[in-house]
């Protein structure tokens, strides 16, 4: 037969008088809270090791759990203590979920802005001031701990957990800056921004690839170039504009095109027609999107390559 924690909590405060009966429920509800901010924090702690490479979501999903719990938790420390004997607790018990609660709703805002925003350089202090609430509140639980391990204090049924909501040990400013290139980490999905990608560009005829990894096409003396772009960020793009260049012939030549918003995950195909191309020629073909500001990653909006036009073969 399993018996909960709850149950014995039932059982034991059923059997007191009321004052101790009061204190001993109060108790429990507290205990409650701090047990579900304690796998907060853990959880909290595996997330922000990862920070260079989660997506924005998680991060998000992460923090308002633990503010939700905290502010459920300060429900309970409003409401005062039960009794005298509590007065010291429950103002500890406050004093640490206020400081959380700053410390975790700062913490998450300067982070996402430090994602959103990579030339801004208040977040660094931003951060720090968070991580500060967040270690204050974390002395405070153990100060209230020690308070409950007091004679005068009824004995919790169930021992006060560990509760450590700042994610890593360290020098605050120190952790503040790893925080920030982290979130500003290129593979990081932090960042409300679009990721405009040239995937691919396909030709018409269509080229092979040789034994020697070099593409090949039929001899012909027009080509025409697909270009396939995916919106690889976390918001819709706005219409871009992407110029396909020639190279190889007597003359460079280079065509635009307009590539249309594209929502995340979204892939489209802009097309090149009809540029001319000699058998035998050996050319490179380079897309890229022009003047972009705003993007998930500058390295992968260009793409280029080398083919060889195939000799006509005799009649």
């Amino acid at each position: 037969m399993i018996i909960t924690a709850a149950a014995v909590v039932a059982v034991v405060v059923s059997g007191a008088g009321d004052d101790t009966r009061a204190e001993l429920g109060y108790l429990g509800e507290m205990h409650d809270h701090v047990m579900t901010l304690s796998v907060g924090g853990d959880s909290l702690e595996v997330v922000i090791s990862r920070l260079s490479r989660i997506e924005r979501d998680e991060l998000v999903t992460a923090t308002d759990a633990i503010v939700g719990e905290l502010t459920s938790a300060m429900e309970l420390a409003e409401a005062g203590a039960p009794s005298e004997t509590l007065v010291a607790a429950n103002a500890l018990f406050r004093e640490a979920v206020e400081a959380w609660t700053v410390g975790m709703s700062g913490f998450t805002s300067a982070i996402l802005v430090a994602a959103d925003e990579p030339d801004n350089t208040v977040v660094v202090d931003n951060i720090a001031n968070s991580l500060v609430e967040l270690r204050s509140g974390d002395r405070l639980y153990t100060e209230l701990v020690q308070e409950l391990e007091s004679e005068d204090v009824p004995e919790p049924v169930a021992p006060m957990p560990d509760v450590t909501l700042i994610p890593a040990e360290g020098e605050i400013i120190s952790l503040a800056q790893a925080y920030v290139e982290a979130a500003r980490a290129v593979n990081s999905g932090l960042a409300l921004r679009p990721g405009l990608k040239v995937s691919s560009v396909v030709s018409t005829p269509a080229w092979q690839t040789s034994p020697e990894d070099q593409a090949i096409m039929p001899a012909t003396e027009t080509a025409t170039f697909s270009v396939v772009v995916t919106n690889v960020g976390n918001v819709a793009s706005d219409p871009q504009p992407i110029a396909l260049t020639l190279l190889g012939g007597p003359e460079q030549v280079v065509m635009e095109e307009s590539v249309r918003a594209l929502e995340p995950g979204e892939q489209t195909s802009v097309r090149f027609a009809d540029l001319g191309v000699a058998p035998g020629g050996v050319y490179e073909v380079v897309a890229e999107f022009l003047d972009l500001t705003n993007d998930v990653d500058f390295e992968d909006n260009r793409l280029g390559v080398t083919f060889t036009v195939n000799e006509e073969e005799d009649g």
